[in-house]
């Protein structure tokens, strides 16, 4: 269920979307930018800069989702920006670990993926597999406009999409 309402947002053409993430996951934000923005307008990567932040969330309003990605280790400054996009109206979508972010708090949709590693580093990779879901769902929904878009946005990169 948390999983259709994240891909219902992120297919909403109405809707701006706005990856954000912390030291390590901002990696996560981008990656799942770089693939939305192929399938739909008004996307973007919030800047990981703490005095971009305010500019940020007088723009925020009931048109927007912001979809964090929060894992331990938590950044305070993510807290707090989640906080004030929820107070602004705007959707919240947290991809976090088992333990629950605190952005858990004022998210409307919540995804755990577990991090458990070897070593003293969490693991990625089944975030990055969660990412690459809504990723396939979201292009899968989207169908043929997300298909015509890439190949306008392919065709001025010189690329050829395989059939």
């Amino acid at each position: 269920h948390e999983f259709d309402r994240a891909v219902a947002l992120l297919c909403n053409p109405s809707l701006r979307i706005t990856m954000i993430g912390g030291r390590f996951s901002h990696v996560l934000a981008s990656y799942l930018d770089l693939h939305l923005r192929l399938m739909r307008p008004n996307t973007s990567v919030h800047s990981q800069h703490p005095d971009d932040d305010a500019i940020f969330i007088a723009n925020l309003g009931r048109r927007d989702v912001c979809v964090f990605f929060d894992f331990r280790r938590y950044q305070k400054n993510t807290v707090d920006l989640a906080e004030a996009a929820s107070a602004r109206d705007a959707k919240v979508v947290l991809i976090t670990d088992p333990w629950l972010s605190p952005v858990s708090f004022s998210a409307d949709v919540v995804l755990p993926a577990r991090v458990e590693a070897a070593g003293s580093f969490d693991s990625i990779v089944p975030a990055t597999a969660l990412a690459e879901a809504l990723i396939a769902a979201v292009h899968s929904k989207l169908g043929a406009s997300a298909e015509e878009r890439m190949r306008v946005i392919e065709a001025s990169y010189g690329d050829v999409l395989a059939d």
